[in-house]
């Protein structure tokens, strides 16, 4: 009986300390993971813009014009040394000259069978008081691009019958009669001398603010270089 009763305590005294044995070794991993816890702060989540998580979506301001019947509507965002400086809403006579304005409108959203835009096109030539001259989107100096309807077409007489009266007007760039390409001019004042001889074909309804900082950039004369980079970064068409 003693001897079973020996045999029994022992079984009881191994079985206690690897208890707690066990209870030691979970307490000091737990502390371990605790500091490694601590030391290594958790990943941040991934931010695919600047800022915090949290910063809300940029909001659209108001709308401060209507759209009239027969007229399409496109834009462009505008960059000045690399700098975002805003954007252009451009009302498209589609009513008055319907190939012209077509070919504006293809270009600013590269729906056209060609696949060119204006997107990440120079514009230059800005003179100030008179205009700023883009869509030269082969070489950004004026001697390139070409229409969706090949090199060339032909001027609309109702285009040349609009007048240059005023600032924030488009026009057609040309080389001469029936030589529109891509080239276009934001008009920056009166220009009486080129009515009947380019073809106006839209008009800025937003974005005013804009064509002003782009001629601010400009110079005087075409004797005087540039020494701003003005990019027509993006452009789309609005359907609502």
């Amino acid at each position: 009986m003693g001897d079973r009763t020996r045999g029994k305590d022992t079984a009881f005294m191994i079985y206690l300390v690897a208890g707690l044995s066990l209870i030691v070794v979970f307490f000091i991993a737990t502390m371990q993971d605790g500091a490694i816890s601590k030391a290594v702060p958790a990943a941040s989540p991934v931010l695919l813009g600047k800022g915090p998580a949290t910063e809300p979506a940029p909001t659209l301001a108001p709308r401060n014009w209507t759209r009239q019947r027969g007229r399409r509507y496109v834009w462009l965002d505008v960059a000045i040394d690399d700098v975002p400086i805003g954007r252009v809403t451009v009302e498209l006579y589609m009513d008055i000259v319907p190939k012209t304005a077509e070919n504006f409108r293809a270009l600013v959203t590269g729906d056209n069978a060609v696949g060119v835009s204006y997107k990440k096109s120079k514009c230059h030539r800005i003179l100030k008081g008179f205009i700023v001259q883009c869509g030269d989107y082969e070489y950004g100096k004026g001697y390139g691009g070409k229409s969706i309807y090949g090199d060339t077409f032909e001027d609309e007489k109702a285009g040349l019958a609009l007048k240059h009266d005023k600032r924030y007007i488009l026009q057609m760039a040309n080389y001469g009669p029936d030589t529109n390409k891509s080239q276009f001019c934001f008009m920056l004042g009166p220009a009486p001398h080129l009515n009947g001889h380019h073809v106006v074909f839209g008009q800025v309804v937003d974005g005013f603010f804009v064509i002003d900082k782009m001629e601010a950039s400009g110079v005087k004369t075409d004797q005087d270089e540039l020494t701003h980079k003005v990019i027509l970064v993006d452009g789309g068409e609005l359907f609502d």
